[in-house]
């Protein structure tokens, strides 16, 4: 009787202990990161006239044998003014994620100080935006080096690095603010460095961020969860003020979802009712739910049923001038009517078959590599 229970028993033991393994992309599967610092991915003219160097930290699992990580880049806050990329909470997301799996990264970008008006603002957050696109087409072209899938990678951050993701993903090229001057600081691409590589990115973490103008939402695709505080006094949650200054109408991160959900893009909102500018300390419970919440959204659109509809197209515009952009792949920029490729590439059209570079519909192209 006793040989006949413990028999019995096995199966359910060994597949407990199945169930048990970690995985990667969900779970710590490593207890140590490499971080390499102060790489150069680019430099540009900053507000004061001066040519600046951009720098920036990756962190990869230690003793990984892998050689293409999805990659997550982390953005720190400091509204724009003020932050570092070694600031601890972007060092502990940085080390959580590639703990799990991830490459990891945080970069330097432009900054000013005072930031008082909404020009001021929202020219700080341009030159930030053309950064974050460098460092993005640094990574994409040296994924060999740092075992990186260019195929997937996400991009966020806490307080103005979630602003800047928004930033990042939302706007296009015709939604630059008129009083920017393209001619003076370059284009929403920029010219920070790295230039003709993708700079497409698969989805975005938003941090108690938000955005000046919600008009630029309307043309969004790209997938996003948020975090934010109730009560936050500094980025409102919904609608409000950003630092109580009536000068920077900001739309939090209520409103962000709420004109995403409508326009049928996968957003997730997770509120912290009475919280105000992010967590008190990192070992704030709260800081697991994001954790967790993260951890779930970010495999399920790299690698789960999330990803049975990615890539999602972004609306190309005038064909003749602007980007036939695809998260997450590569795209084709036109130069004069003709679309020039970014690097080497089997054009698709929305059907899956390969076509001209012209003959898919409303100039949307599917650019994927000639090879893996």
């Amino acid at each position: 009787m006793h040989i006949r229970k413990a028999v019995s028993l096995f199966p359910i033991l060994a597949f407990q202990l199945l169930q048990a393994a970690p995985v990667r992309y969900k779970d710590p599967v490593f207890t140590t990161v490499t971080a390499t610092s102060n790489i150069k991915y680019g430099s540009a003219i900053n507000h004061s006239g001066a040519t600046e160097n951009l720098l920036l930290d990756v962190y990869q699992p230690s003793g990984d044998t892998a050689k293409a990580r999805a990659l997550i880049i982390f953005i720190h806050g400091g509204g724009f003014s003020g932050g570092a990329k070694t600031d601890g909470d972007i060092v502990f997301l940085c080390q959580t994620f590639a703990k799990k799996g991830y490459v990891t990264a945080s970069f330097a970008y432009r900054l000013e100080t005072p930031l008082s008006t909404a020009q001021a603002m929202g020219t700080e957050v341009v030159r930030a935006v053309q950064d974050a696109k460098a460092a993005v087409r640094f990574l994409r072209a040296h994924r060999a080096e740092y075992g990186i899938d260019d195929t997937r990678i996400m991009m966020g951050g806490t307080s103005a690095g979630g602003a800047l993701s928004l930033d990042y993903a939302y706007i296009d090229a015709d939604e630059m603010p008129a009083y920017i001057d393209t001619n003076a600081i370059g284009g929403i691409e920029g010219r920070s460095g790295t230039p003709g590589v993708s700079s497409a990115i698969n989805g975005i973490i938003n941090c108690w961020g938000g955005v000046g103008d919600s008009t630029i939402l309307k043309n969004g695709k790209l997938p996003i969860i948020s975090f934010h505080g109730t009560a936050d006094p500094t980025v409102p949650y919904d609608i409000g003020y950003a630092l109580g200054n009536p000068a920077l109408v900001t739309f939090g991160s209520a409103c962000v979802h709420r004109v995403l959900t409508r326009a049928g893009v996968h957003s997730v909102l997770k509120p912290f009712p009475g919280m105000g500018h992010g967590f008190p300390s990192l070992t704030d419970a709260r800081v697991d739910t994001m954790l967790t919440m993260t951890t779930a959204f970010a495999y399920d659109l790299l690698f789960g049923a999330g990803a049975s509809i990615r890539p999602s197209l972004q609306p190309a515009g005038d064909p003749a001038r602007a980007a036939a952009f695809l998260p997450g792949i590569f795209f084709r920029t036109a130069e004069g009517g003709r679309f020039a490729p970014t690097r080497a590439g089997v054009v698709r059209g929305l059907d899956g078959r390969a076509v001209s570079p012209l003959s898919a519909a409303s100039g949307m192209l599917l650019v994927r590599p000639a090879s893996p």
